[in-house]
């Protein structure tokens, strides 16, 4: 039988256009010759970088390819390649020759193919100055830099400094920092030759935006020969290097080697070729219609939104079930994917680290079982025998298990290469394997706790408390048997974590509770608070729960240990005690101080929402009366039945609206004085309504000591905020209100009306204001910065609206902009904010500011106006400002209201270069159909995520989602209302483009803005 040669793939990547491509290209070419591909990731940390030297598998394979990289952050250790070299087994580099060891290399001729790509730039076009875009990370790049240096010596053009931008990476927002640079220091240069095409096309777009033409103004050269290269606008003259080439080539040497042929060189060149086309200014043929590859690229890019949404959702579900369990579950996390899988963790009678002990495995084939808890080399795992057979397009993985805090072992699972490897950092796999290493650390932690925990157990059982003891890292709770008994009155089974406890906290009290944990976890403020738990058939007991915490030398919380106490019947008293203070002790109803306080909180309530409050004064006719015939006992008996009938009258369904009814409040006042507070009011009619309801009922007899007993009511109302703004006030009006229905005749209601339709007059007032306001130009706008995260400058000015009224002072947006829009007034004053925000623009332009881009906000009402995109033009005309620095911000639901006419308006506005921008994303609805359809190219994240994204990992999760899912569509990201330095850090770390909030700048006028050192800053 013919054994499969085995080949080891050292890389710290699989994913991507440079990795995943050369890999599925070896893959392709091992199954050709029925090899075996390993993939060693040759990464031990990419946040604390060490070079990787594991010797995993160096006895089970017969060859290596290495695709590390000697310049990179993640490099090998020359322990393990001495080890490798050692071996007698053949190496072979990919892109990179390896001095340290005898190998053999393959390579791209970068050095001669950029200075072929340079000479031509001088020789064919007449350029002198030529600018060079491009990072020194990898050995290539330091190749394709000495290239473009060498091509300037050979023609004796002097190297100047000032023209070389370096970039953090060679992707396409590398080359658009770069451009930002060129702009910031002034062109004075004709060409550029970027060392990636991804660089080229990012240096291009950001220079067209500036005004600037290719090839007419700055001629420009890539390198890689992208697909997208070809239908880039303008096409991307680049070096062509064939990556399935090199793939091809370093296998068939590799095998040739692995066979005992001996190389004539150390060293296999791959040819390139210079690529010529319009954006160095040759001629190029002329291409299908962009709109025909916009199209497809738009639904290819659809389709793999829809797979990684998918995909990520895949990831989710099997992350939930590998560590819903008490310990992380292995085969839950990878058994979906993968066909055969082994977790090895150190041995711990090991302290050299060289054997690994089986600890969880899975198959799919029942032929090849592994033996728990049997120990392997390290060199030899995954042992050859344990594996099943390995089927056309099938490879090994191994994986280090490790992070910041720990080292745990190996991961080796046999699987089908990932549909979407050619896309970069979307090697879900990798991020299981990560993601595994902390769930292993939990799993640690859980157990070193354990044994505390049971002697904390035996303490425990001597009180009548209960004791908790959350282990935050591995977020499990431990109760004692006394916990048992408290949850045990609700139905409840103990929590296992700090969510399953908060989601028994009653909803009431949830927040406050949550807060009170949050300050102990990051201030160390005391954690002591009263609250109801709650179970799921409704059964409710009061809690009394305090604790402290177990800090690590970095002074954070790694646990929390507690004591929670049944205090119903303590909170029983005091309700019957707060009861009898603050309700009438004949009726049951609120009392006069009750109806003070909920008048407050409803005040309060209807200011923020904008609704009336209703108050109702009812005296009972003939009370008296009544009262000394029958005995104060009937009086007594009457009252009762008034209450209760108010009470009904009420919640009745078709006498008010249901949110009125259910923030009602009947009170009595005293003797036969009756009060009803209704919130939720639109309309005074509504209480017109409640009050004739009320009169109605008194139609009817009551029953007093076996007599038919007849009363009716007079009614008093008041409205606020129109008849006044304190308890008091509203019901004394009330109170006048209900004496004059007593002096026209009884039994009928009477509104206030010293102050009619006050509502109706301060919205005239206000609307002849704001047309005042137009005209004496009060409308004045501040500006608050956009900051690009990567290089912190300035890169954009969101105008902000105020009015400087003479009656109000200072009036933010929120106060006139709905009554703007109502009046039509919105079209006029946002006309006025663009022309005065464009013309601020080209001023501070003008005044050798660096270029921005200052964005406007456009409501609903003026995307309805037929002529919008005219005046939009015509204010760029009148202004001189070029369309792209001018960015339109609209909100989903502004851009859903017509879908199809704001589609038109913002693709035409888009077409001759404005920018548009999504504001307050996340917040609307039908957003993935927003992001398809409408032309945009930047997303705004709406400030409510990113407030609590540090401490709340739902926000973070949305946060994280929305930047990945807008730079798949290529589109940028800002995060809305940043105010503090872990915002910063946590948006940096999920690699968001810009940010905008008070942590760096409040808005000021233009007049607080000036320059200093090529950027802005305010007085």
């Amino acid at each position: 039988m013919k054994i499969k040669k085995r080949i080891g793939l050292l890389t710290p990547f699989l994913d991507g256009y440079y990795y995943g491509k050369i890999f599925v290209e070896l893959l392709n070419e091992a199954n050709k010759h029925d090899s075996t591909i390993y993939t060693i990731l040759a990464r031990a940390s990419v946040q604390n970088p060490v070079a990787f030297n594991y010797e995993v598998s160096t006895s089970v394979l017969d060859g290596y390819i290495l695709m590390t990289n000697p310049q990179s952050v993640l490099p090998l250790a020359p322990e393990l390649l001495h080890k490798i070299e050692s071996s007698g087994k053949p190496i072979v580099t990919i892109g990179y020759q390896e001095s340290a060891i005898n190998c053999h290399s393959l390579v791209v001729e970068n050095q001669p193919s950029t200075k072929e790509a340079v000479l031509h730039l001088i020789k064919e076009h007449g350029h002198k100055r030529i600018a060079f875009v491009g990072n020194n990370e990898h050995l290539d790049m330091i190749e394709r830099y000495s290239g473009y240096l060498e091509a300037l010596s050979e023609v004796e053009i002097p190297f100047d400094e000032n023209l070389v931008f370096h970039t953090s990476n060679a992707l396409r927002r590398g080359g658009i920092v770069a451009a930002e640079t060129m702009l910031a220091k002034g062109i004075d240069f004709t060409a550029i030759f970027a060392a990636t095409d991804q660089n080229a096309m990012g240096t291009i777009e950001r220079l067209k935006e500036a005004g600037y033409r290719v090839p007419e103004d700055i001629a420009v050269v890539g390198y890689d020969d992208l697909e997208s290269s070809a239908t880039f606008n303008p096409p991307l003259t680049t070096v062509s290097q064939s990556f399935t080439d090199l793939a091809k080539a370093s296998f068939n040497v590799l095998y040739r080697m692995m066979n005992g042929e001996v190389m004539d060189s150390d060293f296999t060149s791959i040819d390139t070729k210079l690529v010529k086309r319009l954006s160095c200014g040759c001629p190029t043929t002329k291409t299908v219609e962009p709109t025909v590859n916009v199209q497809k690229q738009l639904q290819e890019s659809n389709a793999t939104l829809d797979n990684l949404i998918k995909r990520y959702d895949q990831f989710v579900e099997r992350w939930a079930s590998a560590t819903r369990e008490k310990n992380f579950n292995f085969a839950n996390m990878f058994s979906e994917k993968s066909d055969w899988g082994c977790l090895a963790l150190w041995d711990k009678n090991d302290p050299e680290q060289k054997n690994l002990i089986v600890t969880q495995a899975f198959s799919n084939f029942d032929n090849h079982p592994v033996p728990i808890g049997a120990k392997v080399p390290l060199e030899q795992f995954p042992p050859t025998e344990w594996l099943p057979e390995i089927r056309k397009n099938d490879y090994v993985r191994v994986q280090s298990i490790r992070n910041e805090r720990g080292d745990w072992g190996f991961i080796a699972i046999v699987g089908q290469v990932d549909e979407l490897v050619l896309i970069s950092q979307t090697d879900i796999t990798l991020i299981s394997f990560t993601i595994s290493a902390s769930a292993l650390e939990r799993d640690e932690l859980f157990q070193q706790i354990r044994s505390i925990a049971e002697q904390l157990e035996i303490v425990s059982r001597t009180t009548n408390d209960g004791i908790w003891d959350w282990d935050i890292s591995g977020n499990q709770i431990q109760w004692n048997v006394r916990s048992h008994d408290i949850f045990n009155l609700i139905g409840e089974a103990l929590p296992s974590d700090y969510h399953s406890f908060l989601e028994l906290v009653h909803r009431e009290d949830y927040h406050r509770v949550k807060h009170n944990f949050d300050e102990h976890l990051n201030e160390g403020a005391p954690l002591k608070t009263e609250l109801r738990i709650q179970g799921k058939s409704g059964e409710i007991i009061w809690v009394y729960v305090t604790g402290d915490s177990i800090r690590n030398q970095d002074e954070q919380a790694i646990r929390i240990i507690g004591s929670i106490t049944n205090i119903s019947e303590k909170k029983m008293a005091e309700e019957q005690i707060k009861h009898l203070a603050f309700h009438d002790g004949l009726t049951g109803l609120p009392n006069r101080q009750l109806l003070r306080d909920r008048l407050k909180l409803y005040m309060a309530q209807a200011d923020r929402y904008n609704y009336k409050l209703g108050i109702m004064m009812i005296d009972l006719d003939r009370f008296k009366v009544i009262n000394d015939t029958l005995g104060h006992h009937a009086g007594d008996q009457l009252i009762q039945q008034v209450a209760r009938v108010l009470e009904n009258t009420i919640r009745c369904s078709d006498t008010v609206s249901r949110s009125s009814s259910e923030h009602s409040t009947v009170a009595r006042l005293g003797g036969d004085e009756f009060i009803i507070l209704l919130s939720h009011i639109n309309d005074v009619a509504e209480l017109e309504l409640v009050a004739n309801r009320i009169i109605d009922q008194f139609k009817e007899p009551f029953s007093i000591q076996n007599h038919d007993v007849f009363t009716s009511a007079s009614i008093g109302i008041s409205l606020y905020p129109d008849n006044g703004q304190a308890f008091d006030e509203l019901t004394r009006c009330a109170d006048m209100a209900m004496y004059r229905a007593k002096e026209n005749g009884k039994n009928q209601m009477e509104i206030f009306s010293s102050e009619l339709n006050s509502l109706t007059v301060e919205r005239f007032v206000m609307e002849n204001q704001l047309r005042k306001a137009l005209e004496r130009e009060e409308f004045i706008l501040y500006y608050q910065p956009q900051i690009d995260l990567e290089s912190n400058r300035i890169i954009g000015m969101e105008a902000l609206l105020r009015w400087n009224s003479p009656e109000r002072g200072i009036v933010g947006p929120m106060e006139f902009i709905p009554l703007a829009e109502e009046t039509g007034l919105i079209i006029p004053i946002g006309l006025k904010v663009l022309k005065e925000a464009c013309l601020q623009n080209k001023k501070w332009m003008e005044q050798g500011f660096p270029p921005t881009i200052v964005s406007v906000n456009i409501s609903a009402r003026q995307l309805q106006e037929k002529t919008f995109v005219e005046q939009v033009k015509h204010v760029l005309d009148e202004t001189g400002l070029p369309p792209a620095y001018l960015c339109l911000e609209v909100t989903e639901s502004t851009a859903i209201k017509n879908v199809e006419n704001s589609m038109s308006m913002l693709r035409e506005l888009g077409e001759i270069g404005i920018n548009i921008a999504i504001d307050d994303f996340g917040i609307g609805y039908s957003s993935l159909a927003i992001l398809k359809q409408l032309p945009i190219t930047n997303i705004k994240i709406d400030k409510s995520f990113i407030h609590d994204m540090h401490i709340d990992k739902d926000d973070a999760a949305i946060v994280r989602a929305i930047i990945a899912m807008a730079h798949s569509l290529e589109l940028t990201v800002t995060a809305e209302g940043v105010e503090t330095e872990e915002q910063r850090r946590l948006l940096l770390k999920e690699n968001c483009n810009y940010v905008q909030g008070y942590y760096f700048s409040q808005p000021h006028s233009s007049e607080k803005w000036k320059q200093r050192d090529g950027s802005f800053v305010s007085n």
